[in-house]
């Protein structure tokens, strides 16, 4: 068993977006499993609690939230080598609902300040900011803010500096995210503390957009599949019965239409597509059966009948095979 490398206490109560807490944990998986890739099914370099306003850990039991809530796997008999705490944006409307939630919750606060206090790492998003402005204030540390917040904040932590040309900043113990949007960007400043480079790295590409990757990747599955059946038969095959799939079938029209025989048509379909013609046509077939039934309000022989089925007994025989 892989000895916890981080250990997280995320709070979410009443008032705060639980949303952005979640997303903190399956984020949080994410590294889990990378690291279970890499290293093999035992490692658990990630450990979470869920914590509620009072500052308690909340039960795998509870309705709302149990399913987040870590299972024991031993990782937590060893202390883990960095701790954060993780507090999610709150839902006031105004500045000065914001600052009636903070006091409200005075058990998040301390929790808060202990964490600054033993030289734990804070992460925060948008207005959970408001529970660690008093340490950031003392300590001089730079938060992120949205710009409806700033004017506020400023009144009420002047000392505190404010990053106005990023959605997120790290700046000693302290993680701040401007935005609800900029959450993954502070999780992934959390796992780059405590984290091999390389988990932090695999974990980046599972979690933010890769513009090259994603181009690069997209080109070669095209060039594959065009090499493979650029003007080919097979290639000629599935166009004309994906454009004929309500249109009884036809070896003999599929053959010419792919300008080979019969027998050489079945045998190059089985062949690249690994099905036949005919096999291929019901699952397409079934597909616009889908999408008919989620989105008319045809009954069962006018979608069988737009699908290629004169039989609508035959069309739920296959469709259910299919399914």
């Amino acid at each position: 068993m892989t000895s916890a490398l981080l250990h997280v206490d995320v709070f979410v109560f009443s008032g705060a977006m639980a949303g952005v807490s979640l997303s903190v944990i399956d984020m949080l998986r994410i590294a889990n499993m990378v690291a279970q890739l890499q290293q093999g099914a035992s490692a658990t370099p990630v450990r979470w609690q869920l914590l509620n306003g009072r500052g308690a850990p909340i039960s795998s039991a509870n309705r709302m939230f149990g399913a987040y809530v870590q299972q024991p796997t031993g990782a937590e008999t060893n202390p883990a080598s960095h701790h954060v705490c993780f507090v999610p944006p709150l839902h006031g409307q105004n500045i000065p609902a914001v600052r009636a939630q903070v006091k409200a919750l005075p058990s998040v606060q301390a929790c808060v300040q202990a964490h600054l206090a033993h030289g734990h790492t804070v992460a925060t998003v948008s207005s959970g900011a408001w529970f660690v402005g008093e340490g950031a204030q003392t300590g001089g540390i730079k938060m992120a803010l949205p710009w409806y917040f700033l004017s506020g904040f400023c009144r009420d932590f002047p000392g505190v500096p404010l990053c106005t040309e990023y959605d997120w900043v790290a700046d000693g113990a302290l993680i701040t995210g401007a935005l609800p949007s900029s959450v993954t960007s502070v999780v992934l400043a959390m796992l780059r503390n405590a984290l091999p480079e390389e988990q932090v790295q695999a974990c980046e590409r599972l979690l933010v957009h890769q513009k090259e990757r994603s181009a690069m990747t997209l080109q070669t599955v095209q060039e594959q599949h065009i090499r493979a059946t650029r003007d080919s038969a097979v290639a000629r095959a599935v166009v004309w019965l994906d454009q004929h799939l309500e249109q009884t079938y036809s070896l003999d029209a599929v053959a010419s239409a792919a300008a080979v025989s019969p027998r050489t048509i079945l045998r190059h379909f089985q062949q690249v597509m690994g099905m036949s013609p005919l096999d291929y046509l019901h699952a397409q077939r079934v597909k616009r059966a889908r999408i008919l039934l989620e989105v008319t309000l045809n009954d069962i022989p006018t979608i069988a009948h737009a699908c290629g089925y004169a039989d609508p007994a035959a069309f739920r025989r296959i469709f259910m095979r299919l399914e």
